[in-house]
């Protein structure tokens, strides 16, 4: 739901500038980044789109960005962009659509990682790609997803302060 999407007009760097938040490189892997509009994800959602319409946006006002390696990473790295909201206006729906896709409730707590106060989503276990490590930054939430702690801490560190 949160970073893995599939375009349906083929464009994949929709938001250069949401992209160039995200690391180029994770892990001593290098990392393909990519951004789309929400109106080109195909995949259907009701809790994405419910998060949208509580903050009065539809699908044209929101970009998501991503960085993956194309092989052998255990971690996932995101940002979402709401055009007119800040990543602190956007983290309750983002918290809230996250919990609305999970058969189960996910843990929450604030960690310190690389001198940041970042938000965790779920323990080991609770989700399949591990918790969410998420950080409000300007117009934008910044997030790593992976069951390594030591790969959170390295992409959090490369986010910009």
């Amino acid at each position: 739901m949160l970073t893995q999407a599939v375009a349906s007009s083929g464009q994949r760097h929709a938001d250069p500038s949401l992209e160039a938040l995200l690391p180029s490189t994770l892990g001593g892997a290098s990392l393909v980044r990519e951004s789309q509009n929400g109106t080109d994800l195909t995949r259907q959602s009701q809790p994405f789109d419910a998060f949208l319409a509580k903050l009065g946006k539809v699908r044209g006002d929101f970009t998501v960005a991503s960085a993956y390696a194309t092989s052998g990473l255990a971690a996932e790295i995101g940002a979402w962009r709401v055009s007119g909201l800040s990543g602190e206006q956007l983290l309750p729906g983002f918290k809230a659509a996250l919990q609305a896709s999970s058969t189960v409730p996910l843990a929450e707590s604030r960690e310190n990682i690389d001198g940041r106060s970042v938000l965790r989503l779920g323990e080991p276990g609770q989700m399949a790609r591990g918790p969410l490590y998420v950080l409000p930054y300007r117009d934008c939430l910044l997030f790593v997803q992976t069951n390594d702690e030591g790969l959170a801490g390295e992409a959090v560190g490369k986010f910009p302060q």
